[in-house]
């Protein structure tokens, strides 16, 4: 009787806290083009939607209310809507026991309040319903109130935008080739047949029978009222202005950075698939690890945990990013990074966050800095490391690692590089002091065939993989930078313009020093992914570990030596980079020894060499020279090339072909004996690509 009582209680305390723990959201639900076309189920979904709540009158919208525990039990409202409007809910769809979605339709212009309860738990959201007037449209207008000192002359920012121009390109001829009337709904403003909302397709407009130079001029001559609503304006993202005039309060203005906004046009179709492919963005894909490469930008997860931090914000946070960019981050006395109290609201890393739709100075219209300093003053540009210095910003140590490590009082369980340290081990840079100049492999410095300067990180994680036949467009690369897919294919795509063929897994690759692929002294030479895991396992047996088995540095342990702090850097470092090498094997390879001989570990292999990658296509003087009866010649390819080496006597006929075959870019050798030849001169001659050059040689016996 007792126990049973002791369990009523606990199981009303669970109840009844339960109940009152419970957080209720009401939040708008962005529907794309795609995400309408493939909802062939229930059609639910018929209409795209931008996810404002600044929308043109009779737009159709989503929302989402959803509780994070327990059920949840809606019960909708409208509290206030204009009058003479008729308009109500339309129908519901329950995601799950957590999660609701509910249409509406607001059919008049004016203010709208809907909430939601659950239980005790009450949300609501404030819509404004208006009218599209277009950038040319009588005063006052977007130009009037924007386009000054203050707002930073945003119309004169974005009238240098691909946005500005669209419509007037495309009907003029020189956008593309196939250009067609299909192609204006997301090329101009207000575009929606289902709403009468004073958009472009709510004036008279036929698409011209010819498109070239002029023609843009004419349809504005002809139909004045839709060209005022022509090209991709400010109402396109930010919702129609009518009940704007300076007032922000009921939602009559939005500026928001949500993928949402974006995706309404650039998740339209085959074409258009950018914020499709930023969804698969960080999916924990790799079989090898149970991690996949990249973050989670397209997550909430480490928005909502580090994201309303000050000191995490800049990163953790899109809204916090862009503050950080345009206003600068705060330092304290030492210049190293300072928190702050006044934060905007934490949002996901989204398109708006990484490209600035109102500047196009930059390519793309990234919002990249003039620079960024690493931690132990490293500077990153993008004259030296292109769009790749973007993704720098924030993928990198938060530490100078060299005095960080030596120290053991900075023992904690956060302790090492943070998370994302990529940038300065794709680098070689920030590593903790064992008194060796490390020696540092290409892959943060490399060119790609036609490319006239590096993209760091972007020329692999950006680099086009193959199309998922499920859904019609790639799932790794491009804007989901992710380097294998859900099933753990590797996209080796990226590595084939410098590398050739890899075969089909990054765990296949291997790596050789002094002629050894068997890193880890295992007896087994495997890919360099699986010998850095060794070395890194090794170097973890010798660090301190807590009572879960797991490698942890306690803060107060007088047995910690700098010797130990040192090498669990480099442990915690190897582990949060996530390539397991790929991103700099010659220096990971060498960090890891150094940190097992610094606790006492032995390891077989030696320390790589520096690699540099070829810059340019180069036939070397054989050697020796003379020689009898076998000489090398060197030669460098900077990109795959398809090379063969041929050899002539002196009056030009052909007597010897000593190579004939792909390589990929970098430094090679081949011998020729000559033992079957007389003493004379000889030529020798590189084809590779569109490349040849011819040396001359001695045979003397």
């Amino acid at each position: 009787m007792k126990r049973f009582f002791h369990l009523l209680i606990l199981t009303t305390i669970f109840l009844y806290g339960g109940t009152f723990a419970q957080t209720l959201t009401l939040k708008t639900y962005g529907v794309s083009p795609r995400d309408s076309e493939r909802d062939t189920v229930d059609h639910y979904f018929d209409r795209p939607y931008n996810g404002l709540l600044n929308v043109g009158k009779e737009t159709k919208m989503f929302f989402k209310a959803s509780i994070d525990e327990g059920f949840l039990h809606p019960v909708w409202s409208i509290d206030e809507k204009p009058a003479g409007s008729t308009a109500n809910f339309g129908a519901t769809k329950d995601v799950d026991d957590l999660t609701q979605i509910i249409s509406f339709i607001p059919d008049l212009v004016g203010t709208y309040k809907i909430s939601v309860t659950s239980d005790t738990s009450t949300a609501s959201l404030t819509i404004n319903s208006a009218l599209y007037l277009g950038i040319n449209s009588s005063p006052p207008n977007c130009v009037d109130c924007h386009n000054n000192a203050y707002f930073g002359y945003k119309v004169d920012e974005w009238s240098k935008t691909g946005h500005a121009s669209m419509l007037e390109r495309g009907l003029d001829g020189t956008l593309s080739s196939h250009y067609g009337e299909s192609c204006i709904k997301c090329h101009t403003t207000g575009y929606d047949p289902d709403a009468n909302n004073d958009g472009f397709d709510d004036f008279p407009f036929v698409f011209p029978d010819s498109l070239y130079p002029g023609v843009y001029d004419m349809t504005v001559a002809a139909y004045p009222e839709a060209m005022q609503r022509a090209n991709i304006q400010c109402e396109s993202c930010h919702g129609p202005a009518s009940g704007h005039n300076g007032l922000l309060v009921d939602s009559r203005m939005q500026a928001s950075i949500n993928t949402d906004v974006c995706a309404y046009c650039h998740d339209e179709g085959t074409h258009h698939f950018f914020p499709e492919q930023w969804d698969y963005s960080g999916q924990d894909a790799t079989e090898f690890d149970g991690r996949g490469f990249d973050g989670g930008h397209a997550r909430g997860s480490f928005v909502q945990s580090a994201g309303t931090r000050s000191g995490c914000s800049p990163c953790h946070s899109g809204a916090g990013f862009i503050e950080w960019v345009e206003e600068g981050r705060p330092t304290d006395e030492n210049g190293s990074p300072a928190a702050t109290d006044i934060l905007p609201d934490a949002t996901n890393i989204s398109c708006a966050v990484c490209h600035d739709p109102h500047d196009a100075t930059n390519e793309h219209q990234l919002r990249y800095s003039s620079k960024t300093t690493l931690g132990d003053g490293t500077v990153v540009t993008f004259e030296k490391y292109g769009t790749g210095s973007l993704c720098m910003q924030c993928h990198r140590s938060r530490r100078n690692a060299a005095t960080y490590a030596d120290d053991p009082d900075n023992a904690s369980s956060h302790y090492g590089a943070h998370h994302g340290p990529e940038a300065d081990l794709l680098l070689g840079v920030n590593y903790p002091n064992f008194g060796i100049d490390f020696p540092s492999s290409p892959h943060g410095v490399a060119v790609l065939p036609g490319e006239d300067h590096t993209n760091a990180c972007v020329n692999c994680h950006m680099a086009d993989g193959p199309i998922d036949p499920t859904i019609g467009i790639s799932v790794v690369g491009g804007h989901s930078w992710n380097m294998n897919d859900a099933e753990g294919h590797d996209n080796v795509e990226a590595c084939a313009p410098c590398h050739g063929d890899i075969g089909t897994s990054f765990k296949d690759k291997k790596y050789y020093v002094n002629g050894n692929a068997d890193l880890d002294g295992n007896g087994i030479a495997e890919g360099l992914q699986i010998e850095v895991k060794g070395l890194w396992t090794q170097l973890g047996d010798l660090l301190p570990h807590n009572e879960d088995g797991e490698v942890e540095l306690v803060r107060g342990d007088s047995t910690l030596t700098p010797q130990i702090t040192r090498s669990a850097y480099v442990y915690f470092w190897i582990e949060e980079d996530r390539s397991w090498g790929i991103h700099n094997p010659a220096f990971a390879v060498s960090l890891l020894k150094a940190a097992i001989e610094e606790v006492g570990g032995v390891v077989s292999v030696g320390y790589p060499e520096n690699e540099a990658m070829p810059q340019e296509y180069k036939l070397s003087q054989n050697y020796p020279n003379p020689f009898n009866p076998t000489t090398t010649i060197d030669y460098t390819l900077p990109e795959q090339s398809m090379v063969t080496i041929t050899i002539y006597d002196a009056i030009g006929d052909e007597i010897d072909q000593i190579f004939s075959g792909e390589k990929a870019a970098g430094s090679y050798s081949v011998q020729w004996n000559a033992a079957n030849y007389a003493s004379g001169i000889y030529f020798y001659k590189l084809a590779a690509n569109n490349f040849v050059q011819v040396k001359k040689m001695l045979l003397l016996k």
